[in-house]
């Protein structure tokens, strides 16, 4: 499975998982919301960045004897999350209950992944390999988080910036002998 799959299971798993987590009738969108969007009480997820984890971006590839090192694919996932409404406090509310789940919720397994998802054939396609997420909540300087605000070209509010630690290992054969690290 290459790298755009894993990203979009992954946001999609945070999604239903935020929902399950969230008041009835909260809701959440993904992507940052427009202007001229209808106001909806909830909370909304948006991709900030997304790299290559510092293991695997310090891991050489390696051959010995003709035999490839394949290493799994580990991405960084770095999401904002604000709330949604035209009430600070609800708002607020919105975001207590998601750093409760992510402090209570920090590893998803691979046989959990699935919960809540919104398109469940990205699942089918997972089921040869191994998906473990675990989910960092990131503590930002506020000039920090001021800058992504700007950058985003978004109104500033009350926000977490969650990371998601993605390891992917594929249990699909390949044509010549590998060996996972």
């Amino acid at each position: 499975m290459a790298s755009p799959e894993v990203m979009a299971l992954v946001t999609d798993a945070l999604r239903g998982q935020l929902v399950s987590a969230l008041p009835s009738g909260a809701h959440v969108v993904l992507g940052a919301p427009s202007a001229d969007a209808p106001v909806t009480v909830g909370v909304f997820v948006h991709p900030l960045r997304i790299a290559l984890s510092s293991a695997r971006r310090n891991a050489p590839d390696r051959r010995v004897d003709d035999v490839a090192f394949r290493h799994p694919l580990d991405l960084d996932v770095d999401y904002l999350i604000a709330g949604l409404g035209d009430e600070a406090l609800a708002e607020l509310a919105l975001l207590d209950a998601t750093l409760q789940w992510a402090a209570e919720h920090p590893v998803r397994t691979h046989d959990r992944m699935s919960e809540g998802l919104s398109q469940p054939e990205r699942w089918a396609s997972l089921a040869s390999g191994s998906l473990t997420v675990r989910w960092r909540v990131l503590d930002l300087t506020l000039e920090q988080a001021a800058s992504i605000w700007t950058a985003a070209g978004m109104r500033q509010r009350a926000g977490l910036f969650l990371r998601a630690e993605v390891q992917w290992r594929s249990g699909q054969a390949s044509s010549g002998p590998i060996i996972g690290l």
